[in-house]
């Protein structure tokens, strides 16, 4: 296997074991939902209210989902899909177009950056308890997971678009 196919091949896997590790952190987090809300829906939608937030933060779950679930488990998920994101669209970008190596990692860093500042704000609102707070902090976070989305989103399309771009760029995978 030539070297090129080697890195290729272990930064496929990283990615892949990235979105497997997101999974079962979010299967195991909708199980502890289940029983009080659907989903954990500041994190994934932006259809919610400050009444539902401010039900939220008075629930039982509050310091279930700051512990374990936003931290360590969602900061693992994210550091592993930013980080293997990055490294994979940076280094296939480094290929094929070595002037915007820079995007594959700043891209997947703006994701990293707005999903920890999300589940900052969403911890110290639920350790904080008060429904008026999360009211009043709804647009801010709603603004914050939109930012996250779209930094997800785009820092899949962008190593999904490296990783063809470096397949279709002449470079094979030479056994």
């Amino acid at each position: 296997m030539s070297p090129q196919a080697l890195v290729t091949a272990i930064l496929s896997g990283l990615v892949v074991a990235a979105f497997g590790l997101f999974w079962w952190v979010g299967s195991y987090s909708d199980r502890v939902f289940a029983s009080r809300f659907r989903t954990r829906f500041p994190e994934k939608t932006l259809s919610y209210t400050g009444d539902q937030l401010g039900e939220l933060v008075q629930s039982d779950l509050r310091m279930k989902y700051v512990f374990p679930i936003l931290f360590p488990l969602d900061l693992i998920v994210m550091l592993a899909l930013a980080g293997a994101m990055g490294a994979a669209s940076s280094h296939w970008l480094s290929r094929i177009y070595p002037s915007a190596a820079w995007l594959g990692l700043v891209v997947p860093a703006v994701y990293l950056l707005s999903d920890l500042i999300e589940d900052c704000l969403l911890a110290w609102l639920l350790l904080h308890g008060d429904p008026h707070a999360a009211a009043r902090s709804v647009s801010i976070l709603k603004a914050i997971t939109t930012i996250k989305l779209v930094g997800i989103f785009a820092s899949i399309a962008l190593t999904l678009a490296a990783f063809v771009g470096w397949l279709f760029h002449g470079e094979t995978l030479a056994i």
